[in-house]
């Protein structure tokens, strides 16, 4: 026996296509001829979805001449989901796209201009429906330099400014926490950064308490978390930007908490639960192998191994003979733990590093007087103080020095002296001191700011590419995103970064 209630079941299916829903109307109105008296259904098909478009990228940075990828998908129940394409921006040369018009899900391609009158150039690129031309979106085009050796990353490990609640290690296995990060690395990917650094935080014994808090990981590392990480260097490997830049990934290794070597000491007990030295240095490489494990064999669709460099730790500022200013048992902990990392790491083919701190401030970067008591390749050059003890510790102690290049933070305070004369100076302080240790002159700086104020932020990072743009020696720059610095000026910041102003301008 038919039943009247198909009828309003039907009428309500307005995501089913047009011709469907006829083939479901035609076959209803046999069943009510054949099985209710005749008649017929009287069934009205749905007016159309409201049209809709949409781009895969909002905002994408591009090098002069280069090109950027972009595709747009048109929502509607016409026939013709193609748009046309439209570049536009203040000057009259603002570049092209090719082809001009597309179905619905099919990319063009954006083509820069060879030269760019003006630094502050903004482009707009526009998908407009063909259906309905009232219905369109467009994409920011960013035009920047580009300088061989150079490149540009963000320290990211938390998808939103709550860093205590939504640092992703732990809970990546959440789908909405994944489809997140995917759409944030994306993003990072398409504004022109070329690697990500990501810190984990270990912190909480098995069946601890995490307080809640998802940059809690557990010390040593829980198996859910290494295959958490496992899937976050994949997702990554997969990305590419709108430029057709890809990502690599560089982690460092924190302990905090059960963790924290710098609490107690090797006789008495280490980390917050005061764990005997052997349980803590078996946690750490425990840790160590379960991160190389996890990550070791990721690469991206080129081939290239998605991870470069793994950071056993970050400032562990090594006390100098008879001096008590330090990082407590620092000098243990990579004696101890640093040639486990060497010998994992060698298996893979990731580069192992740990990474210092440079005092960056301007008292300090422009002290031409001072006077080291102890090692006196130091005189006159401060701002590499911390820098030069932790290379010659290893150096000293028969640890591998890091290869390539070597890398230590540089918060630059707000300065009477511009930014960018501060930072030569610390490269040259690092010139002049390091290579007595058998150092290369190539830098990275894994930690500098990233202040809140555009106009501030824009000059604080133009001086990185200036100097890569001078010398080959300023290799790589990652900036913070948590909190930090003087006055308030860096505060925890969220996606989406402007990484461009830590890239070069376009020529002219």
């Amino acid at each position: 026996m038919c039943s009247d209630n198909c009828i309003p079941l039907i009428r309500t299916c307005r995501g089913v296509d047009n011709k469907i829903f006829a083939v479901l109307v035609a076959m209803l109105d046999l069943l009510v001829s054949a099985g209710c008296g005749g008649g017929s259904a009287n069934i009205q098909a749905p007016p159309p979805l409201p049209i809709s478009v949409s781009l895969s990228t909002a905002v994408a940075t591009v090098q002069v001449g280069g090109t950027a990828k972009l595709t747009a998908t048109v929502t509607n129940d016409s026939a013709n989901s193609g748009v046309t394409w439209a570049v536009s921006c203040s000057t009259a040369e603002c570049g092209e796209v090719s082809p001009a018009e597309t179905s619905s899900g099919i990319t063009t391609t954006y083509t820069a201009p060879s030269t760019v009158s003006s630094n502050s150039l903004t482009i707009t690129v526009t998908a407009t429906s063909v259906a309905d031309a009232s219905k369109s979106s467009s994409a920011t085009i960013i035009p920047v330099g580009h300088i061989p050796g150079y490149d540009v990353g963000v320290d990211y490990y938390a998808y939103g400014t709550d860093k205590e609640h939504t640092a992703f290690i732990t809970i990546y296995n959440q789908p909405q926490v994944r489809q997140t990060v995917q759409m944030q690395l994306q993003g990072m990917a398409d504004r022109g950064a070329t690697f990500i650094t990501t810190m984990i935080w270990f912190v909480t014994l098995p069946g601890g308490d995490d307080l809640g808090e998802t940059w809690r990981a557990h010390f040593p590392m829980s198996d859910q978390e290494a295959t958490n990480l496992r899937a976050y260097a994949q997702d990554l490997a997969a990305v590419h930007g709108a430029n057709g830049n890809r990502l690599r990934l560089d982690i460092t290794l924190s302990w905090l908490g059960a963790g924290d070597y710098k609490m107690g000491s090797p006789t008495t007990g280490l980390g917050w639960n005061n764990l005997p030295a052997a349980e803590f240095t078996s946690d750490v490489q425990t840790t160590t192998d379960k991160v190389l494990a996890a990550v070791g064999d990721v690469t991206r669709p080129d081939g290239v191994p998605v991870v470069d460099t793994v950071f056993l730790d970050a400032e562990p500022n090594i006390q100098a003979p008879g001096e008590v200013d330090g990082t407590p048992n620092a000098g243990w902990f990579l004696t101890t733990n640093y040639p486990h990392l060497v010998s994992g790491t060698s298996k893979v083919g990731v580069r192992p590093s740990v990474y210092f701190s440079g005092d960056c401030t301007e008292d300090v970067v422009l002290d031409d007087y001072y006077v080291d008591a102890v090692y006196p390749i130091l005189d006159g050059h401060r701002s590499i103080f911390w820098v030069y003890r932790g290379l010659k510790f290893m150096a000293d102690n028969g640890l591998p020095l890091p290869t390539g290049r070597i890398d230590f933070d540089c918060y630059m305070d707000p300065p009477g002296a511009p930014y960018d004369q501060l930072l030569q100076r610390i490269l040259d302080d690092a010139d002049a001191v390091l290579p007595s240790l058998g150092a290369p002159k190539f830098y990275y700086m894994p930690e500098t700011y990233y202040l809140t104020d555009p106009g501030l932020r824009l000059q604080y990072g133009q001086p990185f590419p200036t100097q890569a743009a001078q010398s080959s020696r300023m290799q790589r720059v990652a900036f913070w995103t948590g909190d930090g610095g003087t006055n308030n000026e860096m505060q925890s910041s969220a996606f989406p970064f402007t990484i461009e102003d830590f890239l070069p301008p376009p020529a002219p």
